[in-house]
């Protein structure tokens, strides 16, 4: 494939990837405006209820562990990219001046 067609395929691909959620979500049904009957409503409640008591949640298990698990192997390999980068490749090429 020469280069101008694989751009136009990826650059189609794109496109189409962006724009089909957005028409999907697009296609809403119109509905006619109808105003609701009313409603007879009783005065007082009907059902008395007694406030909840608020209980702490402990995190999920995802959050206290694997979130810091991830981030602690990105920091790893980032370092060991970097590490790799100075010693194994950066040091093969010299720079001449003339």
């Amino acid at each position: 494939m020469t280069r101008s067609l694989r751009v136009l395929t990826a650059t189609l691909l794109v496109g189409l990837v962006l724009a089909l959620p957005s028409a999907a979500m697009g296609q809403e049904e119109e509905t006619e405006d109808v105003e609701p009957a009313p409603i007879a409503v009783e005065s007082g409640a009907a059902v008395e209820v007694p406030p909840l008591d608020v209980v702490e949640e402990t995190p999920p298990w995802t959050q206290r562990f694997l979130v810091p698990t991830i981030l602690a192997l990105t920091v790893v390999a980032i370092g060991g990219v970097t590490v790799y980068y100075l010693v194994g490749i950066k040091g093969r090429y010299t720079v001449s001046t003339e």
